[in-house]
């Protein structure tokens, strides 16, 4: 670095010699680039954050309504089981067709049907699963795409053998019976995948469903020291909680996010209103009731009193 102005340009030294050379500094080393797969993940999910209006105003009905916060339960999974069950049922009445095609032609005309409803079904369930997928990241993204890959090989796969189907007689629908084989194994896989999101690594897991709770009350902060319509973190039980006041009311709910365990403590109020830094889940800090999704189920709710010039809470409800 040149000693005089700072800068990171050819240096003069002089050498035991008294001879004069040149010595520059190398340029810094160009970070690497970023991988395909995360390059299409960050695309991809700024794009269905635009389609669903997940950074639209509140309340955002139609983001809600795909990750089911209206219904109270991710509606993703429960989708799910009209593709898989049907193309089961599919692969079973193809096989009946398979052991004797002139006896058990009915088969076949079951298996066709069975294939438009899993069809519909997943159009569903892709629909409501990248809604989702749309607020993952890291591993749990990287994996959620992989199973976004294979359930969309085996829609086109079963869309295959449904034209198929349509354009052979009942008789003559081997080539589509074996796509829709290939494509119940690629959603089998992808139904694997889904398991492995969502058990190993927490997506869509109630994030306070096993946080502790006391039978009594415990205080948490002196009176004089709590503001109005300030977010405070206090620890009760050694769990998080966030602690407002409005006026002489206190309200009080679990800091931690249900959908993927934000900071609500850290979040933004409007009223009594929070808002999950995170993903933007909204919840009521009144009884911590889920206005927007992603989150589908409420926040724990704390009962509040003042005792002794002491601020208490309390869990509320079964724990």
């Amino acid at each position: 670095m040149c000693e005089e102005c700072g800068c990171q340009g050819k240096v003069s030294t002089l050498s035991a010699g008294n001879s004069v050379t040149e010595t520059s500094t190398p340029s810094a080393t160009p970070a690497p680039a970023q991988p395909f797969a995360e390059r299409l993940s960050d695309s991809l999910q700024h794009g269905i954050q635009v389609v669903i209006g997940s950074q639209r105003k509140p309340p955002r009905l139609l983001k809600s309504l795909l990750n089911g916060t209206i219904l109270g339960h991710p509606l993703h999974p429960a989708i799910t089981d009209v593709p898989i069950g049907a193309w089961m049922l599919t692969a079973v009445f193809d096989v009946i067709w398979l052991i004797s095609p002139m006896s058990y032609a009915w088969a076949a005309r079951g298996a066709e049907i069975a294939v438009v409803v899993g069809i519909l079904g997943a159009l569903g369930a892709a629909v409501t699963g990248l809604a989702d997928w749309s607020d993952t990241y890291g591993a749990e993204r990287r994996i959620g795409l992989n199973h976004a890959l294979f359930n969309v090989t085996a829609l086109i796969l079963y869309i295959v053998s449904f034209v198929m189907r349509l354009l052979q007689a009942p008789g003559d629908s081997l080539v589509a019976a074996i796509a829709g084989f290939l494509g119940l194994a690629a959603v089998s896989y992808a139904a694997y995948l889904g398991g492995e999101m969502v058990f190993t690594k927490g997506t869509a897991v109630n994030h306070t469903a096993w946080e502790a709770a006391s039978d009594d009350y415990e205080a948490v902060l002196p009176l004089e020291s709590v503001e109005e319509n300030k977010l405070y973190r206090v620890i009760a039980a050694g769990v998080p909680v966030v602690l407002l006041r409005q006026g002489l009311q206190f309200y009080a709910i679990s800091a931690t996010c249900p959908h993927a365990g934000g900071p609500l403590d850290e979040g933004k109020l409007e009223g009594n209103v929070v808002e999950c830094p995170w993903h933007g889940s909204r919840f009521c800090m009144r009884d911590g009731r889920v206005l927007t999704g992603p989150a589908t189920v409420n926040a724990p709710r704390y009962d509040v009193q003042v005792r002794n010039g002491q601020v208490e809470i309390k869990r509320m409800g079964d724990h």
